[in-house]
């Protein structure tokens, strides 16, 4: 699974889609996450069963907030030191720009996450192993082509598609650019799922996706649109039931 950027509307957003796959009968187990951002957030609390209510706890932040280790500080008081072989986040490296993949059995969840999420001029860059890091949405908002060979890959992307009118449409070619690039490259089936007109309604400017009214709204919408989609995308419905493991 691959899980894109999207500040705290990003984070209800996907923990919302893997919920109702989840109680649609999709397991996580042994599932490889790769998270950028946002996504970072969905795939540690996957890996580790922190829930949103556990998220909703974190209080609104007041932007831009530079302390430094802010977000590594409320990471940590999710996540704890758990580190995870099955969590990869995309990170960028400064000054020279490089994405990069920080793994979870490298490092703590609570490190990468931090690293993957640090937006410029509103966080901190985080610093690890003597590097600083920032948003890997600055490269990419999924970075999906780096998403590990597998015979399927499902991708949340809370950025596309709908959302924020030409910005969101940019960010759709970008991410069907990355799918088509992993399929090439693996021989996988790719599932894209993505903000419905009703969930894109939620934020109208790109700082509102770190309003936390707007997250909380967002987490039931893409709960029901997850359970609605299985319903309607039979080869997905084949995915959750196990079915499509041999397809």
């Amino acid at each position: 699974m691959a899980f894109g950027g999207g500040g705290p509307f990003g984070i209800a957003y996907g923990l919302g889609v893997a919920d109702g796959l989840r109680d649609s009968g999709l397991s996580f187990e042994g599932v490889n996450l790769l998270g950028t951002s946002a996504g970072a957030w969905v795939a540690s609390s996957l890996a580790t069963g922190v829930g949103f209510a556990d998220l909703c706890v974190v209080p609104q932040l007041r932007l831009p907030s530079l302390r430094p280790g802010l977000l590594r500080d409320i990471a940590a008081d999710l996540f704890g030191d758990a580190q995870s072989e099955h969590v990869t986040a995309s990170a960028v490296h400064i000054p020279r720009g490089r994405r990069v993949m920080l793994r979870g059995d490298t490092y703590r969840l609570a490190d990468i996450v931090a690293a993957s999420s640090a937006v410029p001029g509103l966080f901190a860059p985080t610093r690890l192993d003597g590097g600083l890091y920032v948003d890997g949405g600055v490269r990419s908002m999924v970075s999906a082509d780096h998403a590990q060979p597998a015979r399927h890959l499902l991708v949340v992307a809370p950025i596309a598609g709908r959302m924020f009118g030409p910005g969101g449409q940019l960010m759709e070619l970008m991410l069907r650019g990355e799918v088509r690039r992993w399929h090439h490259a693996t021989g996988g089936r790719a599932y894209v799922l993505r903000p419905n007109a009703e969930i894109a309604s939620l934020v109208q400017h790109p700082l509102q996706v770190f309003d936390k009214d707007g997250a909380l709204a967002a987490y039931p919408l893409a709960y029901a649109q997850a359970q609605r989609l299985v319903g309607e995308w039979p080869s997905l419905a084949a995915l959750v039931t196990g079915r499509g493991a041999a397809a």
